[in-house]
């Protein structure tokens, strides 16, 4: 009966799908939403085969890719109820919903006639998301295909001519020459249809598979043949071990890849492997530069969260400078979505007795405190379920910090970590799973040592009273913005007036930072300093010894200076090298600093916790941080750059024609470890340009190091960004690997390849 019942739900569930996606293919009016008062009304339409989303609207209006969505890159549809944007205010949110796009999550607000359509659209497109991730793990290079013919098909009759394949060659950034093309367009044009001169979809997969084929796959395909259309077995097992270094794989392994990845049913029965089905493994994410077992959590999450990185950002709010750009809920969703664990709140006074966040003395926008906490609640472990601090800058009144308190424990209640003692051991990340801890000035009363501890939640329970408002020292980065101002005096430190219900939901205790003699001996077992960059560079120049030592016990945050208006990031490398844990960035400024966080965070399942390595914990071993060059265990990178594949024109670039590639290579880690070098340039090939060059580094300290890698397109003047990688030098795998490209958002660049070879060896004299 069971199975009975499970067969008719799915029944039911695709029928219900058919009949959802039959009446969004056929259209509905919806207003695009540019702010409460200026509604546009335009007919949409959900296409579920070519999956996009697209409208039409005034005459002046033709669908383009200005009016169009793919569904690939929608990463969330979002209930008007759930969405805290001004353009929604006085509106019906019942009747709107969000889609949200890419990783830098830009949004399109649209409104429907009544709630029921609303909802239907909200189901269609989440239906539609769910079969794209399901098209994509099945094959992504037929996706590609099927994309490719989508964007060439302009005018939709399911066939592409010559003059269509060769514009679409030009966008994909093929200088190919058109006789070639012509060659193979008629070799796989079979006029089955009676339509001459096309292609239709099944021809057209023929003719991109042949346009596309990668001759530096065939050559290690044919050299581990021995000339051969196909692998043995034996000799499969053989390329594992010696080329890709899987010393541990035996031959059933082997008969398994080929049963995964050969597509040919023949080959596949005799135990063989083509050259499609060498090039299907090699190119499968599993076969990437990054150790695919790294993408779980698999380090030890017990130690005290002083052991461990910890994923931060600066400013969450901000969207884009840090004087008179907007601050956003939205923002906050991005961060954590993307594995932030800690992220901050500059509280301030509001109108109605509604605290606000905002970046204190300036023209920043404000947004409201409840509208954040409701997004932590809803997205702080969306991405992963380690503790999530929120690092309070509290500058509010008394009364607004008691109406702070209540929303937190209304809205966030067993959530939040609370205990009601003096903690005597930091805890683990392992131990807060799914909490969420509060960062701030806290006053700890002596009365509460040496009593029963109480439970760590706080909803239904009313916590114990205290008998005064606390006087807490106030030491934040709004008073460095304050003095960067030429007009006003320099105000005296003050003293806060701390409200005791935000106290006592305080876990993290901020303490004031004089010396490292001082943070090691006091603040007590979970504190936590923060240091301005220009602070801890001078104790990383002056102190580095006694600034790691601080951070075995004591965890450190530091932060951007005031005077990176333009929301600039410092590198964060130093930093961690002498083990700060809480290495805050602005994450909305996607250059070097945060392509290395991103880094840096890509390991241990990209939980948002990466463990420190043991030289970072202890005094001795310090000092290969300082003096590297004594180290035994140094590590010979050897990195061959082989080929790429489908490298795209720079995004917003007016440059017309096919782009001119080139690769850096750099290692970032200690000092002596930091060294960079570069491809020569490929002339007007960004479709499958070929280097083959090798590079050698030698790494000190493996354990820090990260590799990352960027691609520019060569001009004169100034060469443009078009995409990078990064990962920690243990992270890499040996031997032919693909890596991915990520543009300044961290937003994946669609089928970009770039094909590489690695050794890692001991040094001749170790």
């Amino acid at each position: 009966m069971k199975f009975k019942h499970l067969v008719y739900c799915a029944y039911f569930r695709n029928e219900q799908m058919d009949r959802i996606f039959a009446e969004l293919r056929k259209g509905t009016t919806l207003y695009k939403v540019k702010s409460p008062t200026k509604l546009l009304q335009r007919r949409f339409y959900l296409d579920n085969k070519k999956m996009v989303l697209y409208y039409e609207g005034t005459q002046k209006t033709f669908r383009s890719a200005n009016t169009e969505i793919k569904i690939h890159k929608i990463q969330e549809v979002r209930a008007g109820e759930k969405d805290f944007s001004k353009k929604l205010h006085g509106l019906d949110k019942n009747r709107c919903f969000a889609i949200v796009m890419g990783a830098s999550h830009k949004i399109t607000y649209l409104m429907a006639s009544d709630q029921a359509i609303r909802d239907t659209w909200i189901r269609g497109i989440q239906y539609a998301m769910q079969m794209e991730k399901l098209e994509e793990q099945r094959n992504e290079i037929d996706k590609w295909v099927r994309d490719a013919f989508n964007m060439a098909d302009k005018n939709g009759d399911g066939a592409l001519d010559l003059d269509e394949v060769m514009k679409l060659l030009k966008k994909l950034n093929a200088d190919i020459k058109k006789k070639y093309v012509q060659e193979m367009f008629k070799a796989a044009d079979t006029n089955k249809d009676g339509r001459k001169n096309v292609l239709d979809r099944e021809e057209f997969v023929k003719f991109y598979h042949q346009l596309t084929r990668r001759p530096e796959l065939e050559e290690i395909f044919l050299k581990n043949s021995r000339g051969k259309p196909f692998l043995t077995v034996a000799e499969f097992l053989s390329f594992l071990k010696e080329s890709q270094k899987m010393v541990n794989v035996k031959e059933e392994d082997c008969r398994q890849l080929i049963d995964l990845y050969e597509p040919t049913e023949v080959w596949k029965q005799r135990g063989h492997l083509s050259d499609m089905g060498f090039r299907m493994f090699l190119t499968n994410k599993k076969q990437q530069l990054f150790n695919p077992s790294h993408s779980n959590v698999y380090q030890d999450m017990t130690k005290p969260m002083t052991h461990y990185f910890i994923a931060s950002s600066h400013n969450t709010y901000l969207t884009e400078d840090q004087l008179k750009g907007p601050s956003k809920v939205e923002a906050y969703i991005t961060a954590l979505t993307k594995g932030c664990r800690c992220v901050e709140l500059d509280c301030w006074d509001g109108p109605n007795n509604e605290p606000i966040i905002y970046h204190g003395y300036t023209l920043t926008s404000k947004i409201l405190f409840k509208d954040v906490i409701h997004v932590v609640k809803e997205y702080a472990f969306k991405a992963t379920p380690y503790p999530l601090i929120l690092s309070l800058e509290n500058h509010c009144s008394v009364d607004q910090q008691k109406v702070m308190a209540q929303h937190i424990e209304e809205i966030l209640g067993d959530m939040v970590y609370a205990p009601q003692e003096e903690i005597e051991t930091a805890p683990s990340p392992e131990d807060l799973k799914m909490k969420i801890i509060l960062k701030g000035k806290k006053k700890t009363s002596s009365s509460t040592k040496g009593k029963k501890k109480t439970s760590s939640s706080t909803k239904g329970k009313k916590l114990p009273p205290t008998q005064d408002i606390d006087d807490v020292s106030d030491e934040d980065e709004a008073q460095e913005t304050e003095n960067l101002k030429e007009e006003e005096k320099k105000p005296d430190k003050h003293k806060l007036k701390l409200a005791p219900e935000l106290s006592r939901l305080t876990a993290l205790k901020s303490v004031g930072f004089k010396d490292c003699e001082q943070a090691i001996s006091s603040g007590g077992a979970y504190c936590i300093y923060s240091l301005g960059e220009s602070k801890v560079e001078k104790l990383i120049q002056s102190q580095p010894s006694g600034l790691n030592v601080v951070t075995h016990t004591k965890l450190i945050r530091t932060y951007p200076s005031g005077s990176r208006t333009d929301s600039s990031n410092y590198r964060p490398i130093e930093m961690w090298n002498h083990g700060c844990q809480v290495v805050a960035l602005n994450y909305q400024t996607g250059t070097e600093p945060m392509q290395l966080n991103c880094g840096r965070f890509l390991d241990n399942g990209a939980s948002g916790y990466i463990l420190k390595p043991s030289i970072l914990m202890s005094e001795d071993a310090f000092t290969t941080v300082t003096k590297p060059e004594a180290r035994a265990t140094k590590k010979i990178f050897n990195i061959e750059i082989i080929s790429g594949y489908q490298i795209p024109k720079p995004k917003n670039s007016s440059k017309g024609e096919v782009i001119d590639p080139f690769i850096k290579i750099e290692v970032h880690g200690v000092a002596s470890d930091h060294v960079e070098k570069r491809t020569k340039t490929i002339n007007n090939n960004g479709f499958n340009p070929r280097w083959k060059e090798v590079f050698t580094f030698e790494v000190q300290v493996p354990e820090l190091a990260l590799v990352r890698f960027v691609i520019k397109d060569e001009d004169r003047g100034k060469d443009d960004f078009i995409g990078f990688y990064c990962l920690p030098f243990t992270s890499i795998q040996q031997g032919y690997r693909h890596f991915p490209l990520f543009d300044k958002h961290g937003e994946q660049l669609s089928q970009t390849l770039i094909f590489v070879k690695i050794q890692i060896t001991e040094p001749a004299d170790s």
